[in-house]
């Protein structure tokens, strides 16, 4: 044996040895385990909880019955819904504790079955005691922003943050299959406390899968903000969900002529109209509403869908409406409520073995939602899916408005109140007696969705019929009306947007929020409607009308022209959403040539003027950089600034697009779209003293580039500016006029073009 033997075997035995004594990396203890700066603690002892971030704890709390439960550590994959990371089982029954590389939150499963018996099987997951002072905190969720102690409970999920900080704790369901989720809070000693609820209703599932169930999400993060939209990207991963464009359109229900459904002669009309001027702007669907349908009117709208009312405003048929409706480059869509009948009405009478029954045998009837259908009953499914089907394959419709969703797991109507109120529920009974309220009417939306097809837009409406159908439908639907009818009045315009506000982050992540209609018709103030409808754009919530559009005067249809098409992006932020409700303040950030471009939304909801100072770094600009500001509506620019301050008269809006001040030309504002840029800018860059970019210019609507022209030490002057060779063949023009330290150059096309453009200056000194 050489001496290089002798070593080689020398090291082997040493390692072999070292193995033996512990060297080896060892299995996580099995009360604890721990992904990235994400860690959660176990006492079986105490059946207490323990959560950290980055080693500090955070929230801790009861889990299990102290002294009953113990733990054991297992390695999750890829194949795991939780993604590669650990799982910490706790007994007695099987509950679930997991962290996953990569994400802030800590995922929790209570297993129902070991929980203490109680009345509506309601099953209290955990109650947390959060780490600071419980009077610095207010409580957001989907039912508005409390105090702590007066917070009457959310569903789904909540954040509980420092208003003066924005940091705070966020937690909420990310898997849904069985219980309807609550969150409460309370102030306990001084100390915040955040309890998380199950509730079940009459029945608690026999089975629960090892990763099935429901499962919570929780994490503390410096922003809540950014904890409420890792949560979305979270329940957008977890449900597996791809979410397609949000549109613009048109719904009939509060027309001024022919209000409702309209008719099948009316329809056309509008449809012409809609398709000629805001065609070319992105407009998509045309949705016919409530009073087409066939059956007796009695506690609601009539609910026979099966056919139309031959005696109705579409006695034709739907499908010549619809093939004349896409005929003109237009999508139709139609309401229908899927999810109940009127046990009283004749045309049901051979059905009321379908219906929900209350204890005493009773049908389960509510407020105008109706009879709530029995979907825990493949027959009744088969029957919902069959004119589901019909309405999309064979009349021909793209757009399906649900409504009345929650009586699909029958629930009261609390509508239109928006906060958490108590509702009996569990007080019917479904034919299968193992199937729970959600899971009822989670398979109802799942057979709607299946049998509308994948390409089928579908509005949900509205939440605050009951605010436990937020749970039933997050993941099921393409969109929401997040908001009571607004019907055409200042108010509900406002309460629209403050329903939509404390729901931003699921904008763009798990659908798409509805706040209702813009109202553009005559008699609505210009600046209410510039305040809604800036709004609506600049969040790209979901863009509709609902007026007898051929009666506009030319400012609102060219008001309107300027909030399409929806910009698809999720960058944007409420900057007060811990401090106001419906938030004012809301920044959209968008990048261009690897820059960062901000739009600064100032939105007055009240009757009296406002102030608003916008701080640069809680806006997420640049806290040491100046910038230029350009004001939309005004079509003027604003003083060159720091931090912003403006005045905003009542019920107003003020939209400001802001680029950093540099030694050079910059591209502030566009007048295609509210959002200055986003939708028609496609490249900007400067070369050797020019600004060369390309623009998606709508044809016959001038489109204004404003540059500013005044550096940090020196200005400039815009020499000439010109278009491609290929741009000017095809009639494509460019002028420009320059003064007060800016120069605005315009672009026309005789058709939609993306224009290649170019901006020559030279110092102005």
């Amino acid at each position: 044996m050489t001496r290089r033997d002798s070593l080689r075997t020398l090291l082997v035995s040493l390692t072999s040895l070292g193995a033996c004594m512990g060297t080896q990396p060892q299995p996580p203890p099995s009360d604890r385990i721990a992904a990235g700066d994400i860690e959660a603690r176990f006492d079986a002892a105490g059946g207490t909880l323990s959560l950290r971030r980055g080693g500090r704890e955070f929230a801790s709390g009861r889990f299990t019955e102290a002294g009953h439960g113990a733990a054991a550590v297992e390695k999750t994959g890829a194949g795991s819904p939780w993604g590669p990371g650990w799982m910490m089982k706790i007994g007695p029954g099987e509950n679930r504790v997991a962290v996953r590389e990569g994400s802030p939150f800590v995922f929790l499963r209570r297993d129902p079955r070991s929980a203490p018996p109680s009345e509506g099987n309601r099953v209290e997951v955990t109650r947390l005691a959060l780490a600071g002072e419980a009077s610095k905190y207010r409580a957001l969720g989907p039912g508005g922003l409390f105090d702590l102690a007066a917070n009457p409970g959310q569903h789904v999920l909540s954040a509980v943050a420092d208003p003066s900080t924005r940091a705070g704790v966020v937690a909420g369901l990310v898997r849904i299959d069985a219980a309807s989720g609550v969150l409460f809070t309370a102030a306990d000693a001084g100390k915040a406390v955040l309890i998380l609820r199950a509730d079940y209703g009459r029945v608690v599932p026999p089975d629960l899968d090892p990763e099935g169930g429901d499962w919570w999400a929780l994490g503390s993060f410096p922003d809540a903000r950014g904890g409420l939209e890792a949560w979305a990207e979270e329940f957008a991963r977890v449900n597996e969900i791809r979410l397609k464009p949000v549109p613009v359109g048109f719904m009939t229900w509060y027309s001024e002529k022919h209000g409702g459904a309209l008719n099948e002669t009316a329809v056309i009309e509008l449809s012409k109209y809609l398709a000629e001027k805001f065609g070319d702007y992105g407009y998509d669907f045309v949705q016919i509403d409530d009073l087409w349908q066939n059956g007796r009117k009695r506690n609601g709208p009539a609910k026979d869908f099966t056919r139309v009312n031959p005696n109705g405003p579409y006695k034709g048929g739907m499908k010549p409406v619809t093939d004349r409706i896409r005929a003109l480059g237009l999508r139709p869509g139609l309401w229908i409520l899927p999810f109940a009948i009127d046990h009283l009405d004749p045309v049901f009478q051979d059905r009321l073995d379908w219906v929900v029954k209350r204890p005493d045998g009773s049908p389960y009837e509510v407020r105008w939602s109706g009879t709530a259908l029995d979907l825990t009953k493949p027959e009744v499914r088969a029957y919902v899916a069959g004119f589901i089907r019909q309405a999309v394959r064979d009349w021909g419709f793209g757009y399906l408005k649900l409504d009345g969703l929650h009586i699909g797991m029958a629930n009261k109507q609390t509508y239109p109140g928006t906060k958490y109120q108590e509702d009996g529920f569990g007080d019917a009974v479904f034919a299968d007696g193992t199937k729970t309220h959600m899971q009822a009417g989670r398979q109802g939306l799942k057979t709607v969705r299946e049998a509308a097809g994948p390409e089928t837009f579908i509005l949900g409406c509205c939440t605050p019929q009951n605010e436990r159908s937020l749970g039933m439908t997050l993941g099921l639907v393409d969109a929401m009306r997040v908001g009571p009818d607004s019907n055409v009045k200042w108010p509900g315009v406002v309460a629209g947007a403050a329903c939509s506000s404390r729901l931003y982050f699921l904008n763009g992540r798990v659908w798409w929020n509805d706040p209702d209609s813009i109202y553009a018709r005559a008699k609505m103030p210009l600046d209410e409607v510039r305040c809604f409808a800036g709004w609506v754009a600049l969040t790209s919530t979901l863009n509709n009308q609902t007026d007898w559009a051929p009666d506009y005067p030319a400012e609102r249809v060219e008001l309107l022209r300027r909030t399409m098409p929806s910009h698809q992006l999720k960058t944007v932020r409420p900057v007060d959403l811990f401090e106001n409700d419906p938030a004012r303040i809301w920044v959209l950030t968008w990048e261009l040539g690897g820059e960062k471009r901000h739009v600064v939304g100032l939105f007055n909801w009240g009757d009296r003027a406002w102030t608003a100072r916008v701080d640069r770094a809680a806006a997420g600009l640049d806290p040491a950089a100046e910038y230029d500001g350009f004001e939309f509506w005004g079509a003027s620019p604003v003083a060159r600034f720091g931090d912003l301050e403006a005045e905003v008269p009542p019920r107003s809006s003020r939209v400001i697009a802001a680029r950093k001040v540099e030694d050079r030309p910059r591209l502030v504002s566009t007048s295609r779209h509210v959002t200055q840029g986003t939708v028609d800018l496609v490249s900007e860059t400067w070369e050797g003293g020019t600004l060369k970019g390309a623009s998606r210019v709508v044809r016959g609507d001038p489109l204004e580039l404003r540059v500013a022209l005044r550096g940090r030490t020196k200005s400039w002057r815009l020499k000439s500016a010109t278009v491609s060779a290929g741009d000017a063949g095809a009639g494509v023009t460019v002028s420009f006029a320059q003064a007060d330290g800016w120069a605005r150059a315009t672009l026309k096309s005789p058709a939609n073009r993306e224009v290649r453009w170019e901006l020559a200056f030279e110092p102005a000194d």
